[in-house]
Parts: structure tokens; sequence; C-alpha cells
């Protein structure tokens, strides 16, 4: 039987609340990572839809679909830092701290195993891939993360 099976990149989306109160706080708080291929769902669904209504444009299990920029944590607080003016530091706290903070801020306690285990697979290099079928088959430059950055610095309430 046909089948296609989309491999997404790790969602952009999620970086709004790796991002949390850095805007506020001046310090992106989080555990060890690594490189990140964030990926504009928007590119994800764009590609779904190719996938849905083009026989063959994508048949079977598909490469990684991907933007082709990865960023760590550190290169996100740099380009929050540049979207906003004012330093943005990156601050690395121990898996257990940052865990017990999570909790103590009322992120349910199978959620912070979930969410530390990201930042863990992170930091092995699961999420360190690119690959450029995601923008052959839109026929443009997938979303940088970076202009998802912009868009979530551009929607935060302002400072007074």
């Amino acid at each position: 039987m046909a089948f296609t099976a989309l491999r997404n990149g790790f969602y952009a989306s999620a970086l709004q609340f790796v991002i949390g109160d850095a805007l506020e706080s001046g310090h992106l708080v989080a555990p060890a990572d690594g490189p990140v291929s964030w990926t504009a769902h928007d590119d994800l669904a764009e590609v779904a839809a190719i996938a849905l209504t083009e026989e063959g444009a994508l048949d079977g299990v598909t490469p990684p679909l991907t933007a082709p920029e990865m960023l760590d944590l550190d290169a996100v607080a740099g380009v929050l830092t540049d979207h906003t003016g004012r330093t943005i530091s990156r601050i690395v706290v121990g898996d257990d701290e940052w865990r017990s903070a999570a909790v103590r801020r009322g992120m349910p306690e199978a959620a912070a195993d979930f969410t530390l285990g990201m930042y863990r697979a992170a930091r092995r290099g699961e999420f360190a891939v690119t690959d450029p079928t995601l923008g052959a088959l839109l026929g443009r430059r997938p979303t940088p993360a970076r202009s998802v950055i912009a868009a979530i610095v551009a929607a935060a309430p302002t400072r007074t």
C-alpha cells in the first residue's frame, strides 16, 4: 500500500516556550542544549498540502523536512539581543535544577520530564539535522528561525 510519512523538523513554535520570560528578565535559562533546525509550522503545513495534492511529490518515509539553519540557545539569545536591542544572556542550569524550577512554576512533572528529555536529545545532536527537501518542495528558502524569533519579539507585550 502506498503511504507517506512526513518527518517534520523540530517545531519553531516551541521557541515561544523556550524563550519564556527572557524578554522581560534578560536571561534565557535552560539546561545545556545543542543545535536544532527550528522549522516553521507554516512551511511544514505547505509541504503536507503538497504531499496530499501532488502525486509522487513525497512517497514513503520522507527525508527530514527541516529549515536549513541550526541554532542552539546561545544563538537564540543572540538573536533575541539583536531584535530587542538589549542583552539577553544565556544561563545554563543543571537538569535537576531546571526541572525543579519548572515544576515549581506549575509545569506538570510529566511535562517537565518530557521537556528535559528534549534538551538532553538536543545536546546529543539528535535535532542537528538539515536537509534541502523542504526548500526544494516549497520552491523557496524555508522560513528561518530568526524570523520566527523576530515574530515572537514583535508579539511580546512592550516593557514600560
